[in-house]
Formats: structure tokens, C-alpha cells, sequence
């Protein structure tokens, strides 16, 4: 069809979106039997060689992407532009140094500007979880490319809160996220402000915005954590974050409560 050529010049179509977030689903069902689940090794008699890495390692988009020729190394503090993103996995299992599909938490990584005015975070004594020692929501580092005010960078679980779908940051575009943010009560500052696309979902339409951070109660699990808030679609909460920290340039992140991934 005329539309699909369409999609596919521009880059990966729904279609496509939709099929591989339904194999990844199987692979990432599949490892948790036997390898990863919240973060934790299953008990004999599922056995496994290799180490689990708390830092956030980058993985392979099925469309061409400036972090493709990263994936399997350790994400960097330093390597983001304003308003780039790439895709990762924290807490991946790792044999020979390679990557064992489907296992980790799979991660939405995302630097975006940093300023004050329109960022929002709750306050300490709202998070609803005790953070690791040394970790943080967000990292945030005033020095670190200082031209551009400095480097602040979120990571969010990739995995949709609809259903379970695997949301993006600027990697699909067609259809374009829904622009009707009055409907659901939000003004996200990411597009009214910046003109960035908040993370969107493309198989259903829902979308998080990384420059606020709100608490909301996870329904499948009860338990209260921090994440992106959902400004649009069927979403019915926010996207969880992954607390961070920085290692020298590495990425690494730090579990607060597993419970706030629990849902898929």
C-alpha cells in the first residue's frame, strides 16, 4: 500500500512497531522463567554463567539510530546531545561480554534541558521509596557540557503502563503523537515549551512527559513510585524512573522498589 512505502521511507512503520514489541514481549516472557525477574537471579534449578550489570548498557533499534554501533557498551553520561535519547538495558545479563536478549530491565534513556522553571520533581520527603545511597531521580551535572547550561538525564522502564507496549523517544513519527494535551488535563512542557515530542507509544497513542516527574500508584502492584507523567492516551498512570547515578561518565542504575515495575 501507498501508505506503508510512505511510513517506510520516513522510518519503522506501526506495523512494524507493533510486531517487534510482540516478539520482544515472548523473548522478555521466555527470560523470565529462567533468568531476570525485577532484577533478581531465580534459584536453582534455572542456572545461568555470565554477570548482571548494574550499569545501563545500550541496545540495538531495529531502525538505523545514532546509538546503534554503541550497543553492548555502557551508556555515558557525556554522550547525549540536548533532547537525545536512546534505548537500554539495566540489570542485563551478560555472557562473554555479549548481551543475552530479553533479560534486564529494558530502559528509555533521555537527556533533556536543563533549566527550573518547568521541571518538576516531588520533593524528598514525597518519594515513596528510600533511593539507593548516592542515586538520584534524574542525573544532573552543572559543569558537564556548561555551553548548554549543563547535562540532565532521566531514565524511564520501557514498557508502556497500557499494555506493556515498548514506548520510544523520537524514534517514530507516523502517526504523529495526538496534539489534544486539554483533553487530559495536561500541558506538557516538553512539547508547549521545548517543541519536543514527549516518549510516545505509537501502538496506542499514549504519552509521558520527562519533564515531570509525578507520584502515582501502581494498580497492579499498590505500590507508590515516581515517573513520568502520562499527558496522553490510554496511559492511565506515569511511566516509571529509574534512579540514577554516575559512575566516572558510566550510567548506573539503582533500585529503590521493585514493586514499581511490577505490571507487565
Amino acid at each position: 500500500m501507498s501508505w506503508e512505502k510512505e511510513e517506510r521511507e520516513r522510518g519503522m512503520t506501526r506495523r512494524e512497531w507493533v510486531q517487534i514489541g510482540i516478539g520482544a514481549a515472548a523473548v522478555a516472557s521466555i527470560a523470565g522463567l529462567g533468568g531476570l525477574v525485577a532484577g533478581q537471579i531465580l534459584p536453582p534449578p534455572f542456572k545461568f554463567n555470565g554477570e548482571v550489570r548494574e550499569t545501563i548498557q545500550y541496545t540495538k533499534f531495529p531502525t538505523p539510530q545514532w546509538w546503534n554501533a554503541k550497543a553492548g557498551t555502557t551508556v555515558k553520561v557525556s554522550d547525549f546531545q540536548e533532547w537525545q535519547g536512546a534505548t537500554g538495558v539495566w540489570r542485563g545479563l551478560f555472557q562473554d561480554n555479549a548481551y543475552v536478549p530479553g533479560t534486564g530491565f529494558p530502559c528509555i534513556i533521555v537527556r533533556i534541558k536543563r533549566e527550573s522553571q518547568f521541571f518538576t520533581v516531588p520533593p524528598p520527603d514525597l518519594v515513596p521509596a528510600a533511593l539507593p545511597s548516592g542515586f538520584n531521580l534524574y542525573f544532573d551535572d552543572a559543569t558537564l557540557d556548561s555551553a548548554h547550561g549543563g547535562t540532565r538525564i532521566l531514565v524511564f522502564f520501557d514498557r508502556c503502563v497500557h499494555l506493556c507496549c515498548y514506548p520510544g523517544w523520537h524514534v517514530v513519527d507516523n502517526p504523529p503523537p495526538g496534539r489534544d494535551y486539554n483533553n487530559y488535563g495536561a500541558s506538557p512542557p516538553t512539547f508547549v515549551q521545548f517543541q519536543q515530542d514527549p516518549i510516545y507509544c505509537v501502538c496506542h497513542g499514549s504519552q509521558y512527559d520527562p519533564m515531570v516527574l509525578v507520584v502515582n500508584v501502581n494498580d497492579k502492584s499498590g505500590a507508590s513510585y515516581v515517573g513520568a507523567q502520562r499527558v496522553h492516551g490510554p496511559a492511565p498512570r506515569a511511566l516509571p524512573v529509574i534512579p540514577v547515578q554516575a559512575q566516572g561518565l558510566n550510567l548506573v542504575g539503582g533500585m529503590a522498589n521493585p514493586a514499581w515495575y511490577v505490571y507487565c
